[in-house]
């Protein structure tokens, strides 16, 4: 905010301060304009105004529009590949999407509005850090990989690493790899939000749960099928409860979600047969 004569006035198009455009072309050419000074990433932008309305200080804007490869989906060894520059409506309705990972081309297809959706993108929900939003929720219980284009050379990390670490200045998030999507079952409850969210997702004998929520990052417990839903969600920290919700009712809220969600992979199975 600006505090000016007249009292109090949210920023605008006309208080922000000039910047240099850049428009490269591949990624080396983005990364290398991202390693300058007070430089800033723009794919989709739908995030990008709510910063500069906050206070962003951008002296160079590295637009990712022209960049090859960044809306880039393909299926490789069994895992999921999805550039970074896939925007939320493409993803949720990719075909590769949907064949490899259904249950998650319908969540992906139901985060933010339709307006949203037509411009967000895949890489620009991660990198806004915000707990609001879901995909970082969704791939973590997926186990997605994290790979990045730094000025130092590649860069690859988890998801929930985004919540841990900060990245080098200049590294671009080029790509979410989701692996093993022959053998996972995937199901997302938001019907809690914005107090809780759930992402399930169950490799063979292992169920991975994480929990978000519309105030708190992620986090993560994993448990063997058929474990009690409710003693495994009791395994998440203290962290996960804030103002809006005690971390007690938080973890009872994720063991009801787990349940929801372990039930509704044991019906489809049942359907399946």
């Amino acid at each position: 905010m600006l505090l000016l004569p007249s009292g109090l006035v949210a920023p605008s198009q006309r208080t922000i301060a000039p910047f240099a455009l850049h428009r490269p072309g591949s990624v080396a050419e983005a990364v290398t304009a991202g390693a300058l000074p007070g430089a800033v990433y723009a794919q989709g932008c739908s995030d990008l105004f709510a910063q500069f309305r906050e206070g962003l200080r951008c002296e160079s804007l590295v637009a990712l529009d022209r960049v090859d490869g960044l809306t880039e989906v393909a299926a490789r060894d069994g895992a999921l590949l999805i550039g970074s520059g896939v925007a939320h409506h493409d993803g949720a309705h990719h075909a590769q999407v949907r064949a490899a990972l259904p249950s998650f081309a319908a969540a992906w297809g139901r985060i933010a509005n339709h307006r949203i959706r037509q411009r967000a993108t895949i890489g620009g929900n991660l990198m806004a850090r915000r707990t609001r939003y879901e995909m970082s929720v969704m791939l973590q219980a997926l186990g997605a990989r994290l790979l990045f284009h730094t000025p130092e050379g590649p860069l690859e990390l988890d998801a929930a690493a985004l919540w841990d670490r900060p990245e080098p200045h200049g590294a671009l998030l080029t790509s979410v790899v989701v692996p093993d999507t022959g053998g996972v079952w995937f199901g997302y409850e938001r019907s809690m939000r914005p107090l809780a969210t759930a992402a399930v997702a169950v490799r063979g004998d292992e169920v991975t749960l994480t929990v978000g929520s519309e105030y708190t990052r992620p986090h993560t417990v994993r448990l063997a099928l058929g474990e009690d839903p409710a003693r495994a969600a009791a395994a998440l920290p203290d962290t996960v409860g804030d103002a809006a919700a005690s971390a007690e009712y938080r973890r009872h809220l994720a063991g009801v979600l787990l349940r929801r969600l372990l039930d509704a992979r044991t019906d489809e199975l049942k359907e399946a047969m």
